[in-house]
């Protein structure tokens, strides 16, 4: 078989992006463990280096194109076009597909499509602008509505006063350039729920994760910012380990939560959703990652040992989802 990899150009200095070099080892490793032929391509530019990626992946023939691509250099928001040309393409791919890419992708479309599947969800607003009128006495958390990775998400996000979160939403419009969500805080338990796709369509979901928030200020907001993700020195990356199988939950409830993300966004390969539990044990789903990181010490391949798997079957199981399309 003959794998083609994808991805866009590493950003250095960039640790949410550098990460990309590891996703690719992790592939490449398990398509020669495989003994699978492959190739790794690299997006190189806009729009012309999206026809050359078609031209170089045309000549190069592959029986699946293994899709890494994360983001676009003109704007995070466009990066599922990259998926949807491939298709166009007619060549078979990995993960999920270019709907269910553009709406996990934007924050705003993915709350609307969990309200219309009876999905629960923080309420929210919407800052394009315009002011919203924001409820009294709730905590809301201010989000850049199409970035991944927690890009623009810190302590600074979380607001207790209404007054400073509207005075605030002039200048963080600006440094992101996109609108931004502005989503009910949920106080309580963080957690991580993957799923993937076997062989003829049934779904797996991994054992879940959550993420402790070990020795924190009661001051602080407890969130899985950018530092927590992609800093080692910081505070927040050595304070939020995960744990497996959490006990005091109703893990049947998370579990068929996951699987309806899957159906309502239509995913396909390979998933995760991102939820919180409040003190009364309400369910609320935060985000549904299409496509989430898969590197070494990821949340997903973690979970995916849990179960047994190795790098390499998550990997084979991957591709073999995409070749039954």
């Amino acid at each position: 078989m003959k794998i083609a990899i994808i991805h866009e150009p590493i950003i250095e200095g960039r640790p949410d992006s550098e990460d990309l070099l590891e996703e690719v080892a992790v592939v490449t490793g398990a398509l020669q463990a495989l003994g699978y032929e492959h190739g790794t391509f690299a997006i190189e530019g806009a729009l012309s280096g999206l026809n050359k990626l078609i031209t170089r992946l045309a000549e190069f023939s592959p029986d699946v194109v293994f899709n890494l691509v994360e983001s676009h250099d003109r704007g995070q928001r466009l990066f599922p076009a990259v998926c949807g040309l491939i298709e166009l393409a007619g060549f078979s791919f990995t993960g999920c597909p270019y709907d269910a890419l553009l709406t996990t992708t934007n924050k705003i479309t993915a709350k609307s499509v969990m309200v219309a599947a009876g999905i629960p969800t923080p309420r929210w607003h919407v800052y394009d602008g315009v002011t919203p009128t924001l409820r009294v006495g709730r905590t809301y958390i201010v989000k850049p509505a199409c970035e991944d990775a927690s890009v623009g998400i810190d302590d600074s996000s979380v607001f207790t006063d209404n007054t400073k979160l509207i005075e605030s939403l002039p200048e963080t419009i600006a440094i992101h350039k996109q609108p931004l969500l502005i989503e009910e805080y949920i106080k309580g338990r963080e957690l991580n729920v993957s799923i993937i796709e076997r062989s003829g369509g049934e779904l797996e979901v991994f054992p879940i994760a959550e993420i402790l928030f070990e020795d924190w200020p009661a001051d602080k907001p407890a969130i899985v910012g950018y530092n927590a993700k992609w800093l080692p020195e910081s505070f927040e990356y050595n304070r939020t380990p995960r744990q497996f199988n959490p006990e005091g939950l109703n893990i049947a409830q998370l579990r068929q939560m996951a699987l309806r993300c899957w159906r309502a966004f239509g995913l396909r390969g390979y998933a995760r959703a991102d939820m919180r539990v409040d003190d009364s044990g309400q369910v609320y789903v935060i985000e549904v990652n299409a496509n989430p990181c898969i590197a070494h010490e990821s949340g997903y391949m973690s979970a995916a040992a849990q179960t047994g798997l190795s790098e390499t079957d998550v990997v084979r199981m991957i591709i073999e989802a995409a070749r039954n399309k």
